[in-house]
């Protein structure tokens, strides 16, 4: 998890005793009549708080590389909501670990998706959860902020912007995924899609977002394979409405996945991924929803 760095203030108040001689004010006793100060505490962050970096992409991002910005100017992320770590986690000497997040995670997952309009796995969006850094939680820092930031594409790479991502994944939101190009295609993978409309000429369209039942991170191809190749499969011909034997005697359809998180978000709680439609060396220019047993 990234975790983006805040600043603690405290106020100092100083006061300067005078008067006139032969006056006589109070009890004599300056120290009864004063009420203690408040300890200082870690400003917590805002709802619809929004930030910029210097990083470009999503796995780059540092605290040290993040600060707070007002919303009309140029950002990357959106808060979307300020929690609490509570039971143990929040008794705990250190900030959380991954593993202790899940909570947490399930919260913000729930935030973007209503913030947005829709499920963001089905957007180019990211979305981070923030804990407290360790000397804001030796400071009794207990909150964890849900962000939300946009992407140019699948490889992460941060899109920063002026107007609010809230509800941009609504019906014909902008950053709605539906169709785009391949890039970098071989026979086993692919590294990237770039956005276009359906009615261009493109070869690969969102199909929709599974989640695995796996516990344990896929730490290889075999083990990606496993979590996500059947659910996918299902999630296109459903997204088509193509039967499994039609589906059988395709020539240049076949379909591709991408995990929305790294192993520290999985062991969280998102074991989500994209799943996509995608033409083998020809391109179509429009939607395969419901085109039924077609020949693609």
């Amino acid at each position: 998890m990234k975790r983006i760095a805040a600043l603690a203030t405290a106020v100092a108040l100083t006061g300067a005793l005078g008067g006139c001689a032969g006056t006589k004010a109070g009890d004599g006793d300056l120290t009864d009549d004063w009420a203690m100060m408040a300890a200082p505490k870690i400003p917590e962050p805002a709802v619809d708080s929004c930030w910029t970096t210097s990083a470009t992409k999503v796995n780059d991002v540092t605290p040290s590389a993040v600060t707070q910005t007002t919303c009309d100017m140029s950002h990357v992320f959106e808060t979307v909501k300020v929690g609490h770590f509570t039971g143990s986690a929040a008794s705990s000497s250190s900030p959380p670990s991954p593993s202790q997040l899940t909570d947490a995670w399930s919260d913000c997952d729930k935030a973007a998706t209503d913030y947005l309009g829709a499920e963001w796995q089905g957007g180019r969006v990211w979305v981070n959860v923030v804990v407290p850094t360790s000397r804001q939680w030796s400071g009794d820092a207990r909150f964890y902020r849900c962000d939300v930031g946009a992407l140019r594409s699948e490889l992460g790479v941060l899109e920063p912007r002026k107007t609010t991502m809230k509800g941009t994944l609504t019906s014909g939101g902008e950053l709605k995924l539906t169709c785009g190009t391949q890039v970098g295609t071989t026979q086993d993978s692919w590294d990237d899609i770039t956005p276009s409309r359906c009615t261009d000429p493109h070869d690969v369209e969102y199909v929709g977002a599974v989640s695995s039942s796996t516990n344990d991170w896929p730490a290889d191809g075999k083990a990606v394979d496993a979590a996500f190749s059947k659910a996918c499969e299902a999630k296109m011909l459903s997204y088509i409405g193509m039967s499994h034997s039609s589906w059988a005697n395709q020539k240049a359809l076949y379909y591709g996945y991408w995990m929305t998180g790294d192993k520290d978000e999985w062991t969280a709680g998102n074991h989500t991924a994209r799943c996509y439609a995608m033409i083998d060396k020809k391109k179509i220019n429009r939607s395969l929803k419901g085109a039924g047993d077609i020949n693609v």
